[in-house]
């Protein structure tokens, strides 16, 4: 299907602005295209029928014989497919056909994705929309405004995807700060991927494979293995992730190496002190941000953080990760090790 917009331009910024209602809506509007700028379409939702559902069926449609006639198109090609939908939290998990990718121009899929986010987001119950083809995550929306510009990357079999999409779906997982989607593939998003990878227990690569897409949107966030109120921590040895926890949820999943051989003892703990920079007088090294919990064992920064166990019984965690967790916990903070 030729598409006729090479730029997909707003007609107000009030296009993007989220319709809040009660109750589930009784129809959707279709953000259809006219001279290359977003138009909308009314249509009914049918009774039983999901309304982000029924809105992305109809989106992939497309416009109806007397619509095409009144000047609507759309980006979507023929044979464009909606798989799932799933809603995680704030987020919607939406899965399309391979094809929703292309053959096409970098400038269709831009309108497709704009499509999608400025459908979704007239039905107000999400903030997020993160958008996979063939059951791998692509990249992750934010509804009512303007998707960033379409520069994918190929991932393995030639899949694609946007890394600050792919740092959004992180960010909302627990696994990475919002401060740190910035588009770059650095060594903060590297110690995410291991968190992620190491909990979903594949592959700890710190790269965007194949199956790493796969599982970024089957995925929910982390969930503590106690119930408890107040913070404390929770270190899982064999999947290198220490959970920040507070109450029932899980506030940070972090990357981290323990001790080789089962250095690091399972069992429950309490942090008794805490030093800004500690010195190993065994190991004659430096340990910043340490929070002691047993014996000479700490959590704390360590420049080289693999992904298996390498230390001689501490917890280390990255830059940045570290200090988080050090400011978090304090004196008497729980520490549970598994």
């Amino acid at each position: 299907m030729r598409v006729l917009p090479i730029i997909l331009v707003l007609v107000v910024a009030l296009a993007w602005a989220p319709a809040s209602s009660a109750g589930a809506p009784t129809s959707v509007e279709i953000a259809f295209l006219r001279d290359g700028r977003l138009a909308r379409v009314e249509r009914v939702v049918p009774s039983g029928v999901a309304a982000e559902l029924h809105a992305l069926r109809q989106l992939t449609r497309g416009p109806t014989r007397e619509e095409r006639a009144a000047g609507l198109r759309t980006a979507f090609g023929a044979g464009v497919s909606v798989r799932s939908v799933r809603a995680d939290g704030d987020t919607l998990l939406v899965s399309f056909s391979r094809s929703v990718l292309g053959p096409a121009t970098a400038a269709t899929v831009q309108a497709r994705l704009t499509q999608v986010a400025a459908t979704l987001g007239r039905l107000g119950a999400h903030r997020f929309v993160s958008i996979a083809a063939e059951g791998r995550l692509v990249t992750t929306l934010a509804l009512g405004v303007r998707p960033p510009s379409w520069r994918p990357v190929a991932a393995e079999q030639g899949y694609l995807y946007m890394v600050r999409g792919i740092q959004l779906r992180l960010w909302s997982l627990g696994y990475l700060d919002r401060a740190a989607v910035t588009g770059s593939l650095d060594a903060e998003t590297t110690h995410a991927l291991l968190a992620f990878q190491g909990w979903q227990g594949i592959s700890r690569t710190g790269t965007i494979t194949g199956e790493t897409q796969v599982e970024l949107l089957r995925a929910t966030r982390p969930r503590p293995s106690r119930r408890a109120e107040g913070l404390r921590l929770e270190i899982y040895r064999d999947r290198g992730v220490l959970l920040v926890a507070r109450g029932n949820e899980a506030v940070r999943a972090v990357h981290t190496s323990t001790g080789f051989s089962g250095r690091t003892p399972a069992g429950a703990f309490r942090v008794y002190r805490k030093e800004r920079l500690s010195w190993s007088v065994p190991f004659g090294v430096w340990m910043p941000y340490a929070a002691y919990f047993t014996g000479g064992i700490a959590t704390h920064e360590y420049p080289v953080v693999p992904s298996y166990p390498a230390s001689h019984g501490c917890v280390r965690l990255p830059a940045g990760d570290a200090e988080r967790v050090y400011r978090l916990v304090d004196v008497g903070t729980p520490v549970l090790v598994f």
